[in-house]
């Protein structure tokens, strides 16, 4: 298990992509710190513009919405001993420090377990835990994992496998889409219970996809 001292953390999402903006999180009273879902290699993502924020200045600011594209700096910089050393403050700060990873293929997501099981039995104790986001609905032509209850079943299957959680016991978050049908939920908590000695915990709700803004 992993002790926080507070529920409540931030979401790996938009202002999370640097060691900067993760000291920010970490200096708060935030129970834990979760990094940017990291691709293998580092990413752009969709092209500009790809955010829209509710006046920022009125009283009842309230909104945003975005189409990042999982802009990231690539696994090895969120794993890195700087970067942990930057959100932690040097030392200042001593939080549990997670991970998430959104490869665009088993392959990659398996690379960068793998990466960051080497750097944990290399002595980074500070990475507490590792969070699959299956759940991205941005990244243009690409189809949102965990809606195919097959496929993320399949993706489950070969990652649970690997020593990070076999032989390191590191433990494993999930991040889901929005299901809007009760089959949907049946179908998503049958395939994630198939592996609970792997999943200890679920981020039920990524980002709703397929807005629409409507100029009045």
């Amino acid at each position: 298990s992993v002790p926080f001292e507070t529920c409540i953390y931030n979401a790996s999402g938009p202002r999370t992509g640097s060691g900067q903006a993760l000291s920010k999180i970490a200096l708060s009273r935030s129970g834990a710190v979760i990094a940017k879902s990291a691709t293998l290699s580092s990413q752009t993502g969709n092209p500009l513009p790809r955010t829209w924020h509710h006046d920022d200045h009125a009283q009842d600011s309230h909104a945003s919405m975005n189409s990042e594209g999982l802009p990231n700096s690539g696994i090895d910089y969120y794993i890195s001993t700087e970067t942990i050393d930057e959100t932690m403050s040097n030392g200042k700060v001593s939080k549990p420090y997670f991970v998430s990873i959104s490869g665009k293929n088993v392959d990659d997501n398996m690379a960068m377990l793998n990466r960051i099981h080497d750097k944990i039995i290399n002595g980074e104790k500070r990475i507490a835990g590792v969070e699959l986001n299956l759940a991205c609905p941005n990244i243009i032509g690409k189809p949102i994992i965990a809606y195919d209850f097959d496929q993320m079943e399949s993706v489950l299957e070969a990652l649970t496998k690997l020593p990070i959680f076999t032989e390191s016991k590191v433990p494993l978050g999930v991040k889901m889409p929005p299901y809007f049908d009760g089959p949907h939920y049946e179908r998503a908590a049958k395939v994630l219970n198939q592996y609970s000695h792997v999943v200890k915990y679920v981020a039920s709700i990524n980002t709703v996809g397929n807005c629409l803004k409507v100029d009045p």
